[in-house]
């Protein structure tokens, strides 16, 4: 009887140690205001922030996980801090339907980036509504707030002195 308990609580001890570490995060900071989250289910990656040029900063950020692959790009002005976002996804679910293989968005971006077509939020926008992409039009939260971080810590790593048109 001991020795069956024994092994009903070790069996016990070892399954909850195996559920602790699935769900496990792991937080990796990147250069350029990059970071990477990873545990059992995805990876969630934040790529380092990209000069595109005349005062606006590209973000690239892409989501892993059993469903498939999302990617997203985001440009900002930032002096006027608004922002031109492409969303795509590469589900599993439509792989047979003949769908864009996972990374074309990024690839395309930097095509854009290549032919200096990126650092113009309308142009930028018209060649991405037309290419087939999800394009959304916005602006930056409030600066200094949690939403806007990321984009900030890329306007200031690449034009500082835009800081200062930003209404606190």
């Amino acid at each position: 009887m001991r020795v069956l308990l024994s092994i009903l609580v070790a069996s016990t001890v070892a399954t909850a140690a195996i559920a602790d570490d699935s769900t496990l995060q792991i937080i990796k900071n990147l250069p350029a205001c990059g970071s990477e989250a990873k545990n059992s289910f995805g990876v969630h990656k934040e790529y380092p922030a990209i000069n595109e040029g005349s005062g606006f900063v590209g973000f690239k950020t892409e989501d892993a996980d059993a469903t498939g692959l999302k990617e997203r790009f985001t440009l900002v002005n930032c002096a006027t801090r608004t922002l031109v976002q492409l969303n795509t996804a590469y589900l599993l679910q439509d792989s047979a339907k003949g769908v864009r293989a996972s990374g074309d968005m990024f690839g395309y971006v930097d095509q854009l980036h290549k032919a200096d077509k990126v650092a113009n939020e309308v142009l930028f926008a018209g060649e991405a509504k037309q290419a087939g992409y999800d394009v959304t039009k916005g602006k930056l939260a409030a600066p200094y707030t949690e939403k806007a971080a990321r984009p900030e810590c890329g306007c200031l790593l690449y034009f500082p002195e835009t800081q200062s048109l930003w209404v606190k």
